[in-house]
């Protein structure tokens, strides 16, 4: 049909305003960021600390260029290395049982459906309708969906090195205690995703198995999963490589493994010895990235990736069209079966089963090379004693709120600080009309320092500030680097392109992705506390150096999953832009398909972020995690419970918020 012909309104639709607010709330976010914090250049303008940072630098990267190669260091490198492994498997997969139940509570598609009885409540004001869509108390499903959507909140919102520190005190030190801190957090993020994913897909798509009258657990496993598992496995996939990155943090508080010992080596400054660490983690990380794309390309079973003939393209400018793949040589689509679903299960339960067994009994931790069974702690948690060593965080859930500064709380204690000219006396010189006045707001500026939790407020700005210009930085490297990280653009590009390249252009291609690859394999195979060590050798501790260690982890991770979002797309899709280049075809066909998969990767690494800043903090960067180390450290556990508490408040207000603008997936 002609488009002429189409009523106006189906010619063009509107974009939604959540889009527009979305723009306007990361804008706001950047200029907030840039003017909230104190960002120190004088690394880069002040050439005397730029020639000392310079010399700083080169001295590291001489330690890492010269790691300890001993036998001895490298085959207790290696004994870290499969303790490290072990952790991370043991802990994704009691993160994704944990997560899949909770991610059905969370999911509003799956757990509360289509609402008819609220549609039918607003029938009478329809402009409640929406609104009704938020208010958990609604339904008792609505209810369900709220709770879960909280608990995940503060699962994930909670540092795993705070779990680990919460663990240590229950089963004491080793593997078992990261990983299950590891699944604590990783459960948290996982069900968030896992909901979002399934809510992101389109109600339309699996219509049909309600019409049939499938309930909710039929629409969702005949209809919501199958439709969003290839997303589903690719986090999936990524998370499990993620986590070997954070066991080499939680190391730090109890973890074992790798983490531990880079710690441990660091604090002596033992940067050769760092160096083989830190390339043992490289290694594993690359192996597990390797792993995980064999295992996600047999799952996707792409006829496309066959090594069939590429199909036939009209020329430009011809009448001709192009022939669709799936008409041509129909017995190479099934030359090459997919990795049948219990194949994979297999790998992952052989995969489980070492890890439980090495955690055991295929270690050497023990005395004199003995295996030592890290098991053994986990029968604690089903004894009364694990529980009583939590007595110690009681001071922990009674966050001090130093109600006395505002005049509330205990009489004679807000009497007190009103006489010592403590107290908050927000409008003495200025009122509510002067909000106009810049003295007004310095005024309230002052008086609000003296109540503490305005102080535990204004910490979170260093994290945000991090997390925000972080995130920028790395999205933008990593749409850049994204086109030659595809396989699909070059490798594959001649099945939907029609060009014929020579052998040189298919090794300059091949080259090409080797170098993307290998670039995000280092960048996200390094730790963020690591890329932070590096930075403050270089501009000192601050906001730039936890900015740029937090812009390179990002690129790593974003350009692996952006990469991965263009190479699930079927290459039958590209060949209407047969003929064009793959570069137009890359931006105008492949880009477009993709970009709401990316936005959802790049918010909910933004969140991500968060965290990774407020953990950087224990390293010199400064707000939240460094507030609540010191506390923690000092045993002032009301005030560490009170910073605590703005950090799962982070969480939850950046998930609240992104929801009602529609930055994620989440269409409900």
């Amino acid at each position: 049909m002609n488009s002429a012909a189409l009523p106006l309104a189906a010619r063009y639709q509107k974009r939604p305003l959540g889009h527009f607010y979305a723009l306007l709330a990361v804008l706001l976010a950047v200029l907030a960021a840039l003017g909230a914090a104190e960002w120190d250049w004088a690394a880069l303008t002040d050439s005397e600390r730029r020639a000392q940072a310079a010399a700083r630098i080169g001295a590291w990267l001489a330690a890492f260029a010269r790691p300890d190669l001993s036998a001895a260091f490298v085959a207790h490198a290696w004994e870290l290395t499969l303790q490290t492994l072990s952790a991370a498997i043991l802990g994704t997969a009691l993160a994704v049982l944990l997560a899949w139940p909770l991610a059905m509570g969370a999911s509003r598609a799956v757990c509360v459906g289509e609402e008819r009885d609220a549609g039918r409540s607003a029938h009478w004001w329809p402009w409640l309708r929406p609104w009704l869509r938020h208010f958990p108390l609604r339904s008792p499903s609505a209810l369900l969906c709220a709770a879960c959507r909280l608990l995940q909140d503060i699962l994930r919102a909670v540092p795993d090195f705070v779990w680990a520190i919460i663990l240590v005190a229950m089963i004491g030190l080793g593997p078992l205690t990261g990983a299950l801190a590891l699944a604590l957090n990783i459960t948290g993020i996982l069900a968030k995703v896992y909901s979002e994913l399934w809510d992101g897909v389109d109600e339309s798509r699996y219509a049909q198995v309600r019409s049939l009258g499938g309930g909710r657990i039929a629409t969702f496993l005949y209809g919501i999963r199958p439709l969003a598992s290839r997303n589903v496995l690719s986090f999936t996939l990524m998370r499990a490589e993620c986590a070997i990155r954070n066991a080499a943090v939680i190391g730090a508080v109890g973890g074992g493994g790798l983490g531990a010992e880079i710690w441990y080596q660091v604090r002596f400054g033992a940067w050769d010895k760092v160096g083989t660490l830190i390339l043992f983690t490289l290694l594993l990380t690359l192996a597990a990235d390797l792993a995980s794309n064999y295992v996600r390309r047999q799952l996707r079973g792409d006829a496309a990736r066959s090594g069939a003939a590429p199909a036939s393209c009209a020329l430009p400018g011809s009448v001709g069209e192009a022939t669709p793949r799936a008409a041509v040589q129909p017995s190479a689509r099934a030359a090459r079966p997919p990795l049948r679903p219990w194949l994979a299960a297999g790998f992952v339960a052989l995969a489980l089963s070492w890890s439980l067994w090495f955690m055991g009994w295929g270690n050497h931790a023990g005395e004199g090379g003995a295996p030592r069974n890290h098991l053994v702690p986990a029968a604690e948690l089903f004894t009364g004693q694990a529980w009583e060593n939590l007595r110690f965080f009681e001071r922990l859930l009674k966050p001090e709120l130093d109600l006395a500064a505002i005049g509330l709380g205990d009489p004679d204690k807000a009497a007190a600080r009103a006489a010592q000219g403590k107290a908050v006396e927000l409008f003495a010189d200025y009122g509510v009309a002067d909000f106009w006045r810049p003295a007004a707001w310095a005024a309230w500026q002052v008086e609000l320092q003296k109540w503490f939790v305005w102080r535990v407020v204004e910490s979170a700005a260093v994290p945000l500030a991090i997390a925000v210009i972080g995130t920028l930085l790395g999205v933008g490297g990593a749409i850049l680097l994204t086109y030659p990280h595809s396989a699909s653009f070059q490798l594959h590009a001649a099945q939907f392109t029609g060009e014929s390249p020579a052998p040189w252009q298919r090794l300059l291609r091949a080259l090409q992705l080797a170098a993307a690859r290998a670039s995000a394999v280092v960048a996200r195979g390094v730790p963020e506390v690591m890329w932070a060590f590096l930075a403050i050798a270089f501009f000192g501790p601050g906001l730039v150096a936890g900015t740029l260690a937090i812009a390179l982890h990002t690129l790593g991770v974003l350009t692996r999953v952006f990469g991965e979002a263009v190479d699930n797309q079927p290459l039958a899709r590209f060949e209407p832009a047969c003929g064009a280049s793959r570069a137009t075809t890359y931006a105008s066909v492949a880009v477009p398909r993709v970009w709401r998969d990316w936005m959802t990767y790049a918010f909910f690494q933004f969140e991500s972020n968060v965290r990774a800043a407020v953990v950087l903090g224990l390293i010199g960067v400064g707000g939240l995690g460094f507030q609540f180390s010191f506390n923690f450290e000092w045993f002032r556990f009301e005030r560490a419970g009170t910073y605590l508490i703005m950090i799962i408040l982070l969480t939850v207000l950046i998930d609240r918020s992104a929801r009602l603008l529609k930055l994620s997936r989440v269409g409900r």
